[in-house]
């Protein structure tokens, strides 16, 4: 049974993770590398420097569903670099 789970294991690593991230002018990078996480970041920035534009009380339920974005690529983040640490494309230090 434990042969079975590894396997399956195995698989679903190898057709999740290994596809490339498309970025929005159609250039590959590989998924968990250091160019990937720099995307990444500049994203979280960028909704970053909306919501905090966004002061008024009226625009409250739209910060928070910003701030919900941003909480979301962090954990998209996070994924990446523990598989870009696992595939050799970034260092514990990166």
């Amino acid at each position: 049974m434990k042969d079975v789970d590894f396997l399956k294991d195995i698989i679903v690593e190898a057709v999740i993770n290994d596809k490339p991230y498309q970025m929005e002018d159609g250039r590959l990078l590989d998924y968990g590398s250091k160019k990937h996480m720099q995307e990444l970041d500049r994203m979280i920035r960028e909704l970053d420097f909306l919501r905090k534009q966004l002061k008024t009380k009226k625009v409250r339920k739209e910060r928070y569903t910003i701030s919900r974005a941003i909480d979301s690529i962090r954990h998209i983040k996070r994924a990446a670099r523990r598989s870009g640490i696992k595939k050799g494309l970034l260092s514990e230090d990166d």
